[in-house]
């Protein structure tokens, strides 16, 4: 969403994107939308459930907090964060770790499979792998079973599979159809949407002497915009006519023929 003007790293080797609007990530966008249809699924069934969104990151992320409120999610937490841990999972594991085993338990911990800066995809398996608690990857749908198991299924190597999953477990979700999360009424936003966020600060969860082992093992040294343009071919022709007959016969008709 930056202008190549704009994209422009500074001497901490970050980028000011402080102008620009920021979205959820597909990944995570699509874990919440599962967690909220799963809420959905099992009031009917008489299986009780709490949710509970956690963010690591700074003020401007309360508002998304406070759209999770609206959508009727029962808690919502952010770690207060001043760190560059954009390139560091382990650190981002270590917190929600020990989040869930010290101060609130779960039985399901849900999240996208990779963020948008980091883009590492570790996330999900190293917080996995702390609790020791299985992991299932790449999950494109959550439906509850019993008060202690989920139905997932999951894409894998030539195929989906779906299987019941005893909790706890983590469940990374992927390119899930159809997932789009859903947007809150004007009347949930103003009764819901007002409460207060709950912030606890990261220096509470140790991880000075982790963060320095991360930072000498893994070291940043630049930031490089990618370019996505595309090569295009320009049409010689007299006419209008004459251009659309040369796309055809050129481009599109050995393509529609193998249609």
């Amino acid at each position: 969403m930056l202008s190549n003007e704009d994209w422009v790293v500074d001497s901490n080797l970050s980028i000011d994107v402080s102008f620009v609007k920021n979205i959820l990530n597909c990944f995570d966008e699509s874990a919440l939308e599962m967690t909220l249809k799963l809420s959905d699924y099992v009031k009917g069934l008489n299986i009780p459930i709490n949710l509970t969104a956690l963010t690591i990151g700074d003020k401007k992320l309360d508002t998304y907090l406070k759209t999770l409120y609206a959508l009727r999610f029962d808690k919502a937490l952010r770690i207060n964060n001043n760190e560059d841990i954009r390139f560091l999972p382990q650190i981002v594991a270590h917190v929600i770790s020990q989040y869930v085993k010290e101060i609130n338990k779960q039985d399901v911990i849900i999240l996208g499979r990779q963020s948008g800066e980091g883009d590492n995809g570790k996330t999900p398996l190293l917080v996995a792998e702390i609790l020791k608690w299985p992991c299932i990857t790449q999950v494109i749908n959550i439906e509850a079973d019993k008060e202690d198991t989920l139905k997932v299924t999951n894409m894998v190597d030539g195929g989906i599979l779906t299987q019941i999953i005893r909790t706890p477990c983590v469940l990374s979700v992927g390119n899930a159809p159809n997932s789009y999360m859903r947007v809150p009424t004007l009347r949930d936003k103003m009764k819901y949407g007002k409460r207060e966020i709950d912030v606890l600060e990261i220096d509470e969860f140790n991880i000075k002497a982790l963060l320095d082992t991360c930072r000498n093992e893994c070291e940043l040294k630049s930031l490089e915009k990618i370019s996505h343009e595309r090569q295009g071919v320009i049409i010689e022709g007299k006419t209008p006519a004459e251009k659309a007959r040369i796309l055809y016969d050129s481009y599109l008709k050995e393509r529609l023929e193998k249609l």
